[in-house]
């Protein structure tokens, strides 16, 4: 078993001249925590900073995930607790939206609630057909959970899923294979578990060719600017209000 004492759970590491990988791996369900989300925080910053004007990013899990969500068990230390990991989770949102270059998310293994909603952001989604011989699994549960989703994550969804999905998406929170998901706006196209990360960095490759530097940069603002609008406003009144209508949660899961 690999020891969790020092273990680093998200990872950017440049590919080649043009690709920086980050990669997010807890070694089981890539939870979004306090750690996860301040390390995979970091590698944007270190990524924009090396690929800001010529490259582009992949963001990827492990083999059984991309991510299942925020961590619940530190949602379930009280509203205050929760209501810090969702702000931080908010900051981290922001920071992918607003990556000046373009951004390649592969799923490897099951993107769920947040992991499913850092599938949005990305400018190219690639998902595995299956995990382990198992269909993929994609989708917004927070109605099967229980769970209030903030408003502004929900415009995540509006901003980029096909508008008669939506309903699907949110409300019902269904979960979605890898095919279905393609159809309803999460992923763009459908590989071979073992292929997924392959194709990720060569379609980045292909994309931080194409894309010039700074119309990139200018146009894809343009195409997100509502988004992260709403996602910068909606962690500011998050912050002021002391409310917490995100999270209720399950005894168990």
């Amino acid at each position: 078993p690999r020891s969790t004492l020092a273990m680093v759970f998200a990872s950017y590491m440049r590919v080649s001249d043009r690709v920086g990988v980050l990669q997010l791996d807890d070694g089981q369900s890539n939870a979004f925590g306090h750690q996860m989300l301040r390390e995979a925080y970091d590698c944007l910053v270190a990524a924009e900073e090396e690929l800001g004007s010529f490259g582009a990013l992949v963001v990827t899990g492990n083999s059984r995930v991309l991510s299942s969500g925020f961590d619940l068990k530190v949602m379930m230390q009280g509203p205050d607790a929760a209501k810090r990991l969702i702000n931080e989770g908010a900051a981290f949102i922001e920071r992918l939206v607003n990556f000046p270059r373009p951004v390649v998310v592969g799923a490897s293994g099951h993107a769920v609630a947040l992991g499913a909603f850092v599938l949005l952001t990305g400018d190219y989604r690639i998902g595995a057909e299956s995990v382990a011989g198992k269909p993929l699994k994609v989708g917004l549960n927070e109605t099967a959970n229980g769970m209030h989703m903030p408003d502004f994550f929900a415009e995540g969804a509006r901003a980029v899923l096909a508008p008669q999905y939506l309903r699907e998406s949110v409300a019902l929170g269904l979960i979605f294979d890898a095919h279905r998901a393609q159809t309803v706006g999460f992923l763009d196209e459908v590989a071979p578990q073992d292929k997924v990360q392959e194709m990720c960095v060569k379609k980045a490759e292909e994309l931080a060719v194409w894309c010039k530097h700074p119309a990139f940069r200018h146009n894809k603002r343009l195409c997100h600017k509502p988004l992260a609008e709403r996602v910068a406003r909606g962690r500011q009144e998050q912050g002021d209000t002391g409310e917490l209508r995100w999270l209720h949660p399950p005894s168990k899961l």
